[in-house]
C-alpha cells in the first residue's frame, strides 16, 4: 500500500465570523480523495500562534 502525508496550515481566526465558528473545504486533500485515496489518520498540532493550527493527513491507497 502507497501512503501520501499532506499537512495544513489553517488560519481558524476570522474577524468577519460573529460566532467564531468557521468552516474550510481544503481541495488539496479533496484531490486524493477524488483518486480513490482514503484517509488513515488525521493529526491536529497546535501552534504557538493561536490563530493557526496544522493538520496532518495521512492517506493510504
Amino acid at each position: 500500500m502507497a501512503q501520501k502525508v499532506i499537512t495544513v496550515n489553517i488560519n481558524v481566526y476570522e474577524q468577519s465570523v460573529t460566532n467564531r465558528h468557521s468552516a474550510y473545504e481544503i481541495s488539496y486533500v479533496n484531490k486524493y480523495l477524488d483518486d480513490g485515496w482514503v484517509i488513515k489518520e488525521i493529526i491536529h498540532s497546535p501552534t504557538a500562534a493561536a490563530a493557526w493550527t496544522n493538520i496532518t493527513f495521512v492517506l493510504e491507497k
